[in-house]
């Protein structure tokens, strides 16, 4: 009987619990839709939902980019280069923006810093000295999207004016000097330490590079 009852309640109270986890990730999800939407839009090409055609990267290369595959395109008046890592860029810096402006500063930082997190888990190849680039990148990036959701607020802006507040200061933000469009920058070397850009704590080595430590050399 006790244990009938106890099966009885405990349904319920799992499925209460994973309520927060259910909103957590359906808000996620909301995020990588409507950054999707504006790459969509503004880039001819979306690197998280495929949405339709995306334009090609095979125009001539920019060589201050590494080489990497680049193409122009004009938006609203402005003409904006485009590579992935700059749209990838713009990824964290809008979503970060809309999460600053729906949520809050602390838990649009907390939100992005599980990004990292996660990515770092993840990592099935080990954690590389262009991983650990390429982080100090996207939160720099999410640092400045926090300022601009910010602003949002402080213009006590709502809906859908917000979001396209939003989503146009991020396309100027672009040529902010505190946008880094790629992490081979010279002002990479002007960033402060991942703790001071919003992610403390985040190891520089996680269990694949001890698996592939015989066969991968790592940085300390």
């Amino acid at each position: 009987m006790l244990n009938f009852s106890i099966k009885k309640w405990w349904r319920p109270v799992t499925i209460i619990s994973l309520i927060p986890l259910m909103i957590l990730g359906a808000y996620v999800l909301s995020i990588i839709w409507r950054v999707s939407l504006a790459e969509q839009d503004i880039f001819g090409r979306s690197e998280l939902i495929k949405l339709g055609p995306s334009r090609a990267l095979s125009e001539a290369n920019e060589t201050r980019y590494m080489g990497q595959p680049t193409y122009r395109v004009n938006y609203e008046g402005k003409n904006i280069l485009v590579f992935r890592q700059k749209i990838n860029g713009y990824q964290h810096m809008f979503g970060s923006a809309l999460a600053d402006f729906e949520l809050g500063t602390r838990l649009s930082r907390l939100l992005f810093a599980a990004n990292e997190w996660a990515e770092f888990c993840f990592d099935f190849d080990g954690v590389s000295t262009y991983d650990l680039m390429d982080r100090r990148k996207d939160l720099a990036n999410d640092k400045l999207g926090r300022k601009i959701g910010e602003l949002a607020r402080q213009k006590r802006l709502s809906g859908q004016e917000a979001e396209i507040f939003i989503k146009n200061t991020c396309i100027e933000a672009m040529d902010n000097p505190e946008f880094l469009p790629y992490f081979v920058d010279r002002r990479y070397l002007a960033l402060g330490t991942e703790a001071s850009l919003g992610c403390p704590y985040l190891p520089r080595r996680n269990i694949f590079n001890w698996l592939h430590k015989p066969f991968r050399k790592h940085p300390h």
